[in-house]
């Protein structure tokens, strides 16, 4: 987990952008590999310091769920536990 918030933290916008919708694009069907990366972006989203990478996540994650249905499992799962939970405050952020 370490390795990926440092290369977030290290990466410039554009490139931390792609590195981002990577990682959610392995938000797919119920299995282990979808909750290793569901955890990986909610770790990323509540650890990260800068705002800047928590609301390039937010986006990514929104912008995938303003599409037509079906929407993947993972994507959805993992949206539901970021605005739900309140351990990450996210109707408490300011890009909102």
């Amino acid at each position: 987990m370490e390795l990926f918030k440092q290369m977030v933290h290290k990466l410039n916008n554009e490139t931390r952008w792609c590195f981002l919708n990577s990682i959610v694009n392995e938000l797919r069907y119920p299995n282990n590999h979808t909750y290793y990366f569901a955890c990986i972006i909610l770790y990323l989203f509540v650890e990260s310091n800068k705002e800047i990478i928590q609301e390039q996540i937010a986006k990514i994650l929104f912008e995938r769920l303003q599409v037509h249905r079906p929407h993947p499992w993972g994507l959805i799962i993992s949206f539901r536990e970021l605005i739900q939970n309140p351990k990450y405050g996210f109707m408490k952020k300011s890009f909102i």
